[in-house]
């Protein structure tokens, strides 16, 4: 799962899916906390995605995509099952 950064300072950086400290994925219907689903893996994060729920993301390399930015799941492009099994 990625998305490309189409304007801005970083305009073509890849943001990938936000491995939070304690190994989690968040995905959320809304930008608040509250709404957070927190899952294990990149399969589950990808189903949640696929059925609505926007992902958060980020780029530990980038300068201004460090901190996790909630991408919704049209602009995400997703990978083939078999590259999420051996994430």
């Amino acid at each position: 799962m990625e998305y490309i950064v189409s304007r801005g300072k970083e305009e073509g950086i890849v943001l990938t899916p936000h491995k939070h400290e304690d190994g989690k994925y968040v995905a959320s219907m809304s930008r608040f906390e509250k709404d957070y689903i927190y899952v294990d893996s990149l399969r589950e994060l990808q189903i949640l995605c696929e059925n609505g729920f926007s992902i958060r993301m980020s780029n530990q390399d980038s300068s201004h995509h460090r901190a996790p930015s909630l991408i919704s799941p049209g602009s995400i492009t997703n990978k083939s099952n078999t590259e999420l099994e051996n994430a």
